[in-house]
């Protein structure tokens, strides 16, 4: 199940940069039936591939020069026709924090097949397929790479329907009569006013692409026998062609700029951008003791247990804590908060959160340094994550907590890219029976004082291009009940005090340990805070 899950980790992805890289010899790649190795010889590729039925699986790629991640399907027609493409069709290697794959695009530049680089051997791969069919699936169309495996079990009724509900659960405004009588009975559908405004993610817009091509694929080619009851809370059909969608999607979400406390309350609404302004640093304990600003007031609460609140709307919570109040997100969704130069969010109360996200979903915070006035122990943190899914943290800050940089609760698909964690007095992070939760290009140091990185019950742990150092020693740097994954991190760290590093498993080659936290090899490499 370790090895399943890691698939998860390869499928789910968190919103950032996209980057390429090259395609090793060796690598495997799956595409949902076929486990692929390749085979590289100069800019030549050749992929081999095995599946749970006979056949032969083969194509040809050949690098594209001067071009990082690009390449152009060669070979036969026969070949090229196996990914419902043609020769001289553009393949481009993408990686996507934490994720890689392939994707197979038309001229035109949409996707048609995608194939994702595992670890995993033919069996594993196959079993996490099986599992992905067992899910429901309206939680797999914004949260999952979909491929042409899963997709060819639907009718093409029913991949209609899969790619308009990714809108709808954005609010998109449909113009069809029948369209609004559906929804109208759904209690999760809040018609927008503003399509343009809707912003889809990188997953969402992929899975639109190989959804509106398993489309155009005849029946006769095709295998399909889902059941419509598998729809989970409904699905939309649009009654328009692709064309007037694909119109609607650009635009940006509200955005506001904050230099006070109230105004940043204020702010905080679903599919709202909020930014700090240059120089600014709120201290959100001079509003959260404010009673007045919370009782009575519309989407705000003055409570002592914000988990207790029964609400599907979003809220802002001042909620009671040990020696203060904290602020919590409740039911958010694709909120952005994030700081432009020199910003800063701290807290007073030793045992509280500055950010504390309940049941958010697709929600980040960017750019932004943020930690409390004063350490504290026994409770608290910096960003606390309980419930929701896609809660990304780039370009950011976290210090001297209250007792963890990140407090993780049952999330799914937490992402930290180019950050920082230090001086915290407790360790680097909690985390409790999480999955998919992935760090990219983070710096973990000056952190104390017992297990530094504690997690139970977690699946899909990854960190890629990471560094621990300066932490005190004689804390156990690793204290986790699950397999974890290292992939090209530097670990400055005593020997005898790693902990749980039995549990690890290197990916592309082994990380780097040094027995001395104060290596000095150690500079200053820019993350954090742009």
């Amino acid at each position: 199940m370790k090895k399943v899950l890691l698939s998860m980790v390869m499928c789910l992805c968190a919103l950032c940069g996209v980057q390429a890289q090259t395609i090793q010899n060796g690598s495997n790649w799956f595409d949902g039936s076929v486990l692929y190795t390749a085979k590289v010889q100069g800019n030549a590729v050749t992929m081999e591939g095995i599946g749970e039925h006979e056949g032969g699986f083969r194509f040809h790629l050949t690098k594209v020069e001067g071009k990082n991640g690009e390449y152009i399907l060669t070979g036969s027609e026969e070949e090229a026709a196996s990914l419902r493409a043609k020769v001289g069709w553009r393949v481009q290697y993408v990686r996507q924090d934490g994720m890689y794959f392939l994707a197979v695009r038309k001229p035109n530049g949409d996707a048609v097949w995608k194939m994702t680089l595992t670890p995993d051997n033919l069996e594993n791969s196959l079993a996490f397929e099986r599992y992905l069919e067992k899910q429901p699936v309206s939680d797999q169309l914004s949260h999952c790479l979909l491929n042409t495996t899963y997709l060819g079990r639907f009718s093409k009724d029913e991949l209609r329907l899969m790619r308009n509900e990714i809108l709808a659960r954005h609010g998109w405004k449909f113009q069809s009569k029948d369209l609004q009588e559906h929804f109208s009975k759904q209690p999760w559908y809040k018609p927008g006013n503003n399509n343009s405004a809707i912003k889809l993610n990188v997953i969402e817009q992929l899975n639109i692409q190989l959804i509106k091509s398993e489309e155009t694929v005849p029946d006769t080619f095709r295998s399909h026998g889902a059941d419509i009851s598998q729809y989970v809370g409904g699905l939309a059909e649009d009654g328009r062609g692709p064309d007037e969608m694909d119109e609607d999607q650009g635009g940006e979400a509200k955005t506001y700029v904050v230099r006070t406390e109230e105004e940043f309350l204020s702010a905080l609404g679903n599919n709202h951008t909020v930014i700090v302004a240059k120089d600014t640093h709120l201290n959100l304990s001079r509003v959260l003791e404010n009673e007045n600003m919370f009782r009575n007031k519309p989407g705000r609460r003055w409570a002592s247990d914000a988990t207790a609140i029964l609400s599907k709307e979003p809220i802002v919570v001042s909620e009671y804590e040990t020696d203060g109040r904290q602020l919590a997100l409740l039911n958010f969704s694709g909120l952005v908060i994030k700081g432009q130069q020199n910003a800063s969010i701290e807290v007073d109360p030793r045992y509280s959160y500055c950010l504390y996200f309940i049941n958010c979903d697709h929600c980040e915070v960017h750019n932004l340094t943020i930690g409390h006035t004063e350490g504290g122990y026994c409770s608290g943190g910096v960003i606390g994550v309980r419930g929701g899914r896609q809660t990304v943290v780039k370009d950011c800050d976290l210090y001297g907590c209250g007792t963890y940089g990140l407090d993780l609760i049952e999330t799914t698909d937490f992402g930290m890219i180019n950050s920082n964690v230090h001086d915290c007095t407790y360790g680097i992070m909690e985390l409790r029976s999480c999955t998919a939760v992935k760090f990219n290009k983070c710096d973990f140091f000056n952190n104390r004082e017992y297990d530094l990185i504690e997690g139970r019950g977690v699946e899909g742990l990854t960190f890629t291009d990471c560094r621990f150092f300066a932490n005190w020693g004689d804390a156990p740097l690793f204290n986790l009940d699950n397999t974890f994954y290292l992939i090209k991190c530097e670990i400055y760290h005593p020997t005898q005090n790693l902990g749980s590093v039995e549990e690890a498993e290197q990916l592309q080659g082994p990380s780097k340990w040094v027995d001395n936290p104060l290596d000095s090899s150690i500079q200053n490499r820019g993350t954090g805070p742009q």
